[in-house]
């Protein structure tokens, strides 16, 4: 070989090494990027884990806070029937009452009974 086609051939190699050189630091560049989209993924991974069982407990606490005015109803609609049947209980009673009391029964010295 003369000393033209080596210098050639290095001049080449040179040129590819830069080339080569230059992709690897563009492929290190996005190593590093996906190695910070893997390190936010598992951060944003664990956030949403977090997230969930906030929500879940919230979920929970709004279940409760549905069902209480639920329970609050159906003891006041209890409370209102038991006063609706007193109230209708003690009509008939009165009633009752007043017709015994209309009703005069006069007894004699003799034991004799007029109404």
């Amino acid at each position: 070989m003369e000393d033209t086609e080596l210098r050639e051939k290095v001049a080449h190699l040179e040129e590819r090494e830069k080339s080569n050189t230059h992709r690897i630091d563009n492929l290190e560049e996005k190593v590093e990027d996906i190695h910070e989209l893997a390190s936010s993924t598992k951060l944003l991974a664990s956030e949403v884990k977090a997230m969930r069982e906030d929500v879940s407990d919230m979920n929970s606490r709004l279940k409760t806070l549905e069902e209480k005015p639920l329970r609050e109803y159906e003891d006041t609609k209890k409370q209102v029937k038991s006063h609706v049947i007193s109230y209708i209980t003690n009509i008939i009673l009165a009633i009752a009452v007043a017709r015994i009391r209309n009703i005069k029964i006069f007894v004699k010295k003799k034991g004799e009974v007029r109404t």
